[in-house]
């Protein structure tokens, strides 16, 4: 999953520690004074009591919809307030009981998982949570207009998932044809490919005595061109045939999603069927995109003329239905299963979590009362926890926290946890467009991307530009970590080889090569400034660094809109296809555009395997191609995150993913 924690902004040389210890001291003796002021001030200005535990959660909430977040700090509220089908041990993050009992029935094929929901299991209006609640939010995850970037869980894993989204899709590529014609521009090859296919669209020509074939030289734009002049220029109502294939589609929608491997039999049991057997499934079943729905949910979804999909065939929510106050059409307001429920959130400022009266645990939850702080950065955040504003900080990433780190090591600070996480810190290459804001893009030339890979000193970047305690990366898979699996060596630093493929790329010397630009956040810019420097003096090739904040950034990203562009990555389950399965073709959280047939193949045929030693020395060969051969992502580290959990806190444990269920959580002030 994509995490808002950056490198940080170190400076150029490294100061000796105890001048910096007693600078951090002065520092936060005068700025919590100042912060002791504010928070009176708020305080004051705030009706509501201070809640029994406080932390801050860096980069506050991008959205509280479980089909489409990705950030981890939304999936540390949502496994708060929500509670699927399993859950995670605090310590471990192994499967543990959620809200069915623990562990379902397996098939002896081991592709048929059969749920029993707990009697008590309910939802924070008292209302029981069943089985269909489960298949209305695994939906949810999987349909065009709601689903997003872990839409692959259900398409990889769910027996006829991926057959019924590719049809979903495909009407949703028909219908934009269609509405292309009706207003006079051109439909894409992609739309009328499939219009020349769609049977509904072939038999209304057909009907009209005009015959649709595909163009004979399928590969020429001109074929495809004169196609879409032939069909604008047909005296059609197309707003008609809009309407009839949508109606059509429709009424065979719930008949098509029928035959997807999920079935309710009854309210408290929920049947899987997997396409294939999957060791980890258990870790997915608690994981946010497969989170149970209320089904009051329905009275926000957006309808075109009484159907359940809007014009352009999308399932489309109100986007506001995860706030807890919403009262549109009659909407009661965020309903949700797990230990809390959200009582109120002010945007950009807090969001506050109070206990679910009907959950089971209700009597055993300490903190009755947890806020979710949000700060400008995370130094006014440390100052809030100095002055004792905050119990918890999940993340010290500031220009000093190599210097927390020494304090953590030393003893000093034993609030300070060191925690090495299951995540990589990385640079994607752009392996997609040609050109990118006018520039012409070398890194779609893997020689290139090969070459700018091998010039990097990240051993320098870890130990001396951020002395933090990271580990050095030369793998996308963090080493060590997951049973059973080593992935391979990498690439290191080889200056003489890195100029031959530049050179051999057309680019000697760097000359040819116009300004590369490197796109991150604010915190990144030393990075950005050390691998700048790097390429400059190894390759000769000069790099502009573009800083933008975080949320524009990770559009921008998203987008496409970069050459190179800094990313991290944070395990979602517990086997290395949480990471490789990103860089498949197509995969939502493939923002490089990476695309290598051999790549998808080796993943694809892993995911048959079923002796793990074979499975296992499969996938590293396929992560073998990623980091030693076609290069599409730069891994820089591993990390090890500082967090701060305050001395009369306890039942938080720090753990290699970084959630924290709070539900465990006692402070004694």
């Amino acid at each position: 999953m994509a995490y808002g924690r950056s490198a940080v902004d170190f400076p150029q040389s490294v100061v000796h520690a105890p001048v910096v210890d007693a600078m951090f001291r002065n520092l936060l003796l005068i700025c919590t004074l100042f912060l002791c002021l504010l928070l009176s001030f708020v305080a004051f200005s705030d009706s509501q009591p201070r809640a029994d535990f406080t932390y801050v959660n860096p980069s506050g909430i991008h959205t509280l919809d479980p089909a489409r977040m990705s950030w981890t700090q939304d999936f540390r509220v949502a496994l708060n307030i929500w509670e699927g089908l399993t859950s995670w041990d605090r310590k471990t993050t192994k499967p543990i009981p959620g809200a069915a009992h623990f562990p379902p029935t397996i098939s002896d094929n081991g592709r048929e998982y059969t749920f029993a929901i707990r009697d008590d299991a309910r939802w924070s209006n008292g209302d029981p949570v069943t089985a269909y609640d489960f298949i209305r939010g695994w939906r949810r995850g999987m349909e065009p207009g709601t689903a997003m970037d872990y839409a692959f869980f259900f398409t990889d894993h769910i027996e006829g998932a991926a057959e019924y989204v590719a049809w979903r899709n495909d009407v949703v590529v028909v219908l934009g044809g269609l509405r292309a014609l009706r207003d006079g521009s051109t439909p894409t090859e992609d739309q009328l490919r499939r219009l020349a296919n769609h049977a509904r669209v072939r038999r209304k020509l057909t009907n009209d005595s005009i015959e649709l074939t595909l163009p004979p030289d399928a590969a020429s734009p001109y074929a495809w061109r004169a196609l879409a002049d032939d069909l604008a220029a047909l005296e059609l109502d197309w707003g008609a045939l809009i309407d009839s294939v949508l109606a059509d589609h429709a009424r065979e929608i719930d008949e098509r999603f029928a035959k997807v491997g999920l079935a309710a039999l009854g309210d408290q049991t929920l049947r899987v069927r997997l396409t294939r057997p999957c060791s980890y499934f258990l870790d997915l079943t608690g994981f946010p995109t497969l989170l149970p729905c209320h089904g009051s949910i329905e009275v926000l979804r957006q309808r075109y003329q009484g159907l359940p999909l809007t014009a352009e065939g999308l399932v489309v929510y109100d986007p506001q239905w995860t706030k807890p106050n919403y009262r549109r059409h009659g909407y009661d307001g965020l309903v949700t299963n797990g230990p809390y429920q959200l009582t109120d959130w002010v945007f950009k400022r807090r969001a506050r979590l109070t206990v679910n009266p009907y959950h089971r645990a209700v009597d055993e939850i300490s903190c009755r009362t947890v806020d979710m702080l949000e700060y400008d950065n995370v130094s006014a955040s440390i100052m809030a926890y100095e002055a004792g504003a905050v119990d918890f900080l999940t993340d010290l990433g500031v220009p000093y926290d190599h210097e927390l780190a020494r304090l953590s090591r030393t003893g000093e600070r034993p609030d300070f946890l060191r925690c090495p996480v299951l995540a990589t810190y990385f640079f994607n290459f752009n392996c997609r467009d040609a050109e990118v804001a006018g520039r012409a893009n070398p890194f779609v030339d893997p020689r290139v991307r090969k070459a700018f890979t091998l010039a990097v000193d990240r051993r320098s970047i870890v130990e001396t530009v951020l002395a933090r305690g990271d580990r050095v990366a030369y793998s996308f898979v963090p080493p060590d970590t997951i049973p059973g699996y080593q992935p391979p060596r990498g690439l290191r630093r080889n200056i003489p080889e890195a100029k031959r493929l530049l050179a051999e790329a057309g680019f000697p010397g760097g000359v040819g090569m116009a300004p590369v630009e490197l796109l991150c956040t604010s915190n990144d810019v030393r990075v950005g400034q050390a691998l700048a420097r790097m390429w400059r003096q190894m390759l000769g090739v000069r790099v502009e660094l573009r800083a933008l904040e975080s949320k524009t950034f990770a559009g921008t990203k998203a987008r496409g809109e970069y050459m190179i562009a800094r990313a991290n990555w944070y395990a979602d389950y517990n086997d290395p296809t949480t990471f490789l399965d990103c860089l498949t073709t197509g995969n939502g959280n493939n923002d490089s555009g990476y695309s290598s047939l051999r790549y998808d193949q080796l993943i694809a045929s892993a995911k048959l395997l079923v002796d793990p030693t074979v499975r296992a020395k499969r996938l590293q060969e396929a992560e073998a191609v990623l980091v030693e051969q076609d290069c599409p992502i730069l891994p820089i580290l591993h990390y090890v995150q500082l967090i701060a959990v305050a001395p009369h806190v306890t039942g938080l444990h720090p753990n290699a993913r970084l959630w924290f269920p709070f539900r465990y959580v006692s402070v004694n002030r």
